[in-house]
């Protein structure tokens, strides 16, 4: 490549935003010669005391870090770094590190690289995300353990130039934690995604972020600008005068669209013409509830309830604990309408948990959801006794995920009225009129939405996996993201045919999943006929500006529109063309 031309690369957009500046190459901690030397017994005890050091020293960095954001008033952000904290007193981190020392007899550095080296390749052969996002989370804090046991000078994020786009393999939590709004512009990385904790905090700092580029293609460009656009992911090496001026426009408009939506926060959704559409959020844990009050979520349209357990997988044989973490997120959520969505593990998702299930040939398409929960009637049953025990603290409904056929529903519906009697046999007080909803995730559930309409009081359009079902598309696999299409004709009919059918029997119907998310699919929703949508707390500021910037009949052609195209490129080209129509200076 020659260095004066202007390059033009493609990643994955995390973060939004537009930034101008100059790279930097960020030298995280490489596997490192670690000293490996054998001690004495006599010497047992001072390594362990000079490891414990290591995690205070460790506790402290953290703290201070968490006191900084604290003033920064970023709570995602501090809460991950809290999570940190509590990685330090984990019984891998410190009962068990020690056990090792007093068993190999070597120095700390090289028992604690062995073990998280351990660690690492286990969890790395984990496609899900919530294993890798763990494992980074280990992999980070390991890395600051380690900096403190094998002190050696270590380049910081804090310490790099004004005007900087950081560029690394990965980042991790606590560095992303540490940037300096004022120096650093945005972030550039060659692994990552949307969904990592390094993502989360660069989107509650507003510094974008684009992930999966080739940086090699880049690293002998230092020195030279860079454009970096964390709307589209596209990333502009040594950009000429033009395109220069073409992008300052751009960050100007979109500084301008920030205002608006900050200052719109608290208007209702909806069209223009009257038409109303109730906007929830999906979350996952406790401090997602503050973000969506604020950004005004009529409620929370699915809560992944396997999130709070994933960590600790004996609480999820454990009515009481069970029933304390759902009545402390009930009661946060101040009666607003709460949506469980009951375990969705088996299968592919979280394999770990039960050792004693057979391997799956073919896990995406076996015993996950619903199936799992109905072969594992203690599991299901335990999260059932507890879910309406805590159900009388507030506006509670149950989901039930990955249903296929009628058959699933009639025997959950059957365990959920066996667990009501039993409670009340026993004198507990549970709310009796207990709405109960079907995720529509597989393309056989759609089908037969008519028919499930008669066990169910709502549904929830689940779209990443209804894609991924109705495409045959693994949407892990980067290899085939080509094929993912979100408005793919056949997707697009699936849903138009369920909000017809479901209107007709008046049954309410939630459309949730990265589609719900996208500004440009929100009008064609509508005109689709959906009056709910359910997304990620920080997406509903410019859901809601959409909604209210649009007709109801201006999203009923543009639906008709697009009902009547086969072709996949040209759906995108008519999606594109009624954004613009609706908010022209945005693109």
């Amino acid at each position: 490549m020659s260095s004066e031309e202007e390059i033009h690369l493609h990643g994955t957009p995390v973060s939004e935003g537009i930034a101008l500046g100059f790279p930097f190459f960020l030298n995280f901690i490489q596997e490192e010669s670690i000293p490996k030397f054998p001690i004495t017994v006599g010497e047992v005890d001072s390594e362990i005391a000079r490891y414990r050091r290591a995690l205070f020293s460790s506790r402290e960095d953290l703290e201070r870090l968490q006191s900084d954001l604290v003033g920064e008033g970023s709570a995602d952000v501090v809460t991950i770094i809290d999570t940190h904290i509590q990685m330090l007193e984990d019984p891998l981190i410190t009962t068990h590190m020690e056990e090792k020392i007093r068993q190999m007899k070597q120095n700390t550095e090289s028992v604690f690289h062995s073990v998280i080296h351990e660690y690492e390749t286990r969890f790395s052969k984990h496609k899900d995300s919530f294993f890798q996002e763990r494992l980074v989370d280990i992999m980070d804090v390991s890395k600051r353990i380690l900096g403190h046991l094998h002190h050696k000078q270590r380049l910081s994020i804090a310490d790099v130039p004004p005007n900087s786009i950081i560029c690394a393999r990965e980042l991790v939590p606590s560095d992303t934690a540490s940037v300096q709004q004022a120096r650093v512009g945005a972030f550039l990385t060659q692994m990552g995604g949307s969904h990592s904790h390094a993502a989360l905090i660069a989107r509650a700092k507003g510094i974008p972020y684009v992930a999966s580029v080739d940086l090699h293609l880049i690293q002998n460009m230092r020195g030279k600008l860079l454009i970096v656009d964390g709307l589209t992911g596209d990333v502009i090496v040594n950009p000429q005068p033009s395109t220069v001026a073409k992008y300052k426009k751009l960050q100007t408009r979109l500084k301008k669209h920030y205002f608006l939506l900050e200052k719109q926060v608290d208007f209702c959704a909806e069209t223009i013409d009257g038409y109303p559409i109730e906007i929830l959020a999906n979350i996952n844990n406790l401090s997602d509830l503050e973000i969506l009050r604020h950004h005004g979520a009529a409620g929370v349209g699915l809560f992944r309830s396997e999130y709070l357990f994933l960590q600790n997988n004996t609480l999820f044989s454990s009515e009481e604990e069970q029933f304390q973490a759902y009545r402390e997120i009930i009661e946060q959520a101040r009666g607003i309408p709460f949506t469980f969505r009951v375990f969705d593990v088996g299968g592919d998702k979280y394999p770990d948990l039960y050792s004693d299930l057979e391997k799956e040939p073919n896990p995406v398409l076996g015993c996950r959801g619903i199936r799992f929960l109905l072969k594992r009637k203690e599991i299901f049953k335990t999260q059932l006794r507890a879910l309406l025990r805590a159900s009388l603290y507030g506006d509670v409904r149950i989901l039930l995920p990955m249903i296929s056929d009628i058959r699933e529903v009639i025997e959950a519906k059957r365990l959920i009225y066996e667990v009501k009697e039993d409670l009340l046999k026993q004198g507990r007080l549970i709310k009796e009129d207990l709405a109960i909803g079907s995720m529509l995730e597989l393309p056989s559930a759609g089908l037969i939405c008519d028919a499930l309409a008669s066990e169910c009081d709502y549904f929830s359009i689940g779209t990443n996996d209804l894609i991924q079902y109705t495409l045959g598309v693994d949407r892990c696999n980067a290899k085939a993201s080509e094929f993912y299409f979100p408005a793919h004709p056949s997707v697009i009919r699936l849903i138009k045919m369920i909000a017809i059918e479901l209107k007709r029997q008046n049954k309410p119907v939630i459309v949730c999943g990265e589609i719900s998310s996208n500004p440009l699919l929100i009008p064609l929703l509508i005109g689709l006929g959906i009056e709910k949508i359910s997304c990620a707390p920080r997406y509903i500021p410019t859901i809601k500006r959409v909604i209210r910037q649009t007709t109801l009949l201006e999203s009923w052609r543009l639906a008709e529109k697009i009902l009547q195209l086969d072709n996949t490129t040209e759906i995108s080209q008519v999606l594109m063309e009624g954004y613009r129509k609706i908010i022209p200076d945005e693109l």
